[in-house]
């Protein structure tokens, strides 16, 4: 591995993480001036003689930061391997943040897997860390679009790290002190107080609720019941994680979530970092799918009565029924929504869009995968949305039915 970038490491510790770490890997003390610099060494071989390096500890002084970075430089140097380790550690803690790891077992070449496991183990490790961020602002046993704006926040802030050799691994870092909010903040709007969750606060969220999972299959499996997927969606068990777990178990061997929090201090001091780890195998593929059937019958059809703006038109030819797409206002918790109308209807929702009319308009809301539908449509009135003030987009203000 290259040296890593000893002035970053030298920004995120002190000399007292530093002499800590030494002190616990049997380096020795010797000489150094109290409250201006100490001086270790490794413990000697074979009687050779060992040279040292000076540990600043005067932080008023104008060279204590380039003092303090030769000393990290030279600790890596003289080759350690158990410093050599924590400095690695810190570099990544530091630029990285907690490291999540998702591994895949496979019969393929050690270091490869086939090609479509592999979009599989991609797909499950994401769709595990939505679920992670979409439960932090509310439980449900099925998700669709909903909390979409938190999930893709967190997700644009992760980072990808290298795989590894062996069983197939993708490893994700999260910031952990980075705040995600519920919903946009506009610029100049105060961060908001509530509905506010940080990276580690959503890593724990995703471990939690694949803990719930875990625990749910194994009572599923031994008692027949499919109370525990139910009584766990408080913990985040969800439609969304029973795919996301599917994907990382079809086709392995097995697959396996480690989680690792680590902080700085964690890193010079005896006390192990905090890992979790969760083991899924083949044979669980079942359960999880029975439990993901469990939670799209939760997702049943409902009849809604919605308004929303006509925002996309689709239809094979004129004269011909057509599918439409509402940004919706009011009467669903779905963002967006998809109508298939009868010609008739078709040409209202054209001349609603043409027109920037909202619809109001009944029928039988369905999940079906990512989106929203609604069936057996009837349009209810077309509604004029009128600006709240003048120079305001147009927004729900003062609504006026026009048929």
């Amino acid at each position: 591995m290259n040296a890593p970038d000893f002035e970053e490491i030298a920004r995120h510790l002190t000399d007292q993480q530093l002499a800590l770490a030494l002190k616990n890997n049997g380096w020795q003390k010797f000489g150094g001036q109290e409250d201006l610099y100490s001086r270790w060494r490794p413990v000697a071989q074979n009687g050779e003689r060992v040279r040292g390096l000076l540990l600043p500890q005067d932080t008023e002084t104008d060279d204590y930061f380039e003092l303090l970075s030769q000393a990290v430089a030279q600790a890596w140097k003289m080759g350690d391997p158990k410093i050599r380790s924590i400095l690695e550690r810190a570099a990544a803690v530091h630029s990285l943040g907690d490291e999540v790891k998702f591994h895949k077992e496979t019969q393929s070449r050690r270091g490869t897997i086939p090609w479509i496991a592999g979009e599989d183990l991609h797909a499950g490790a994401q769709k595990a860390m939505v679920v992670g961020a979409k439960t932090r602002k509310s439980k449900a046993a099925y998700f669709g679009n909903a909390n979409s704006f938190l999930a893709k926040s967190f997700l644009d802030s992760v980072l990808m790290g290298q795989t590894e050799v062996g069983s197939y691994v993708i490893t994700a870092y999260v910031p952990p002190e980075e705040v995600y909010t519920e919903r946009k903040v506009n610029p100049g709007e105060t961060m908001p107080l509530v509905g506010r969750h940080t990276g580690r606060e959503i890593t724990l969220g995703m471990v939690d609720a694949l803990s719930a999972a875990r625990e749910s299959v194994d009572h599923f499996k031994v008692s027949g019941s499919t109370n525990g997927f139910v009584e766990n969606v408080r913990r985040g068990f969800c439609y969304e994680l029973t795919q996301a777990v599917r994907s990382l178990i079809r086709d392995s061997d097995g697959a396996e979530i480690e989680v690792e929090l680590n902080s700085a201090e964690d890193l010079f001091t005896d006390t192990p970092a905090r890992r979790h780890k969760l083991e899924f195998s083949p044979s669980d593929y079942s359960a999880l799918e029975t439990a993901g059937n469990v939670f799209a019958a939760n997702a049943a059809a409902e009849y809604v009565t919605v308004l929303g703006a006509v925002t996309q038109l689709e239809r094979p030819k004129p004269g011909e029924p057509g599918v439409v797409r509402l940004d919706v206002f009011s009467g669903s918790r779905a963002r967006k929504m998809r109508v298939r109308l009868k010609v008739e209807d078709y040409d209202l929702a054209v001349d609603a869009h043409r027109n920037n009319l909202a619809l109001r308009i009944s029928g039988r809301q369905e999940v079906e995968g990512r989106y929203y539908w609604l069936y057996d449509p009837e349009i209810l009135e077309l509604v004029q949305i009128r600006p709240e003030s003048p120079g305001e987009s147009v927004g729900i203000g003062d609504q006026e039915s026009l048929f």
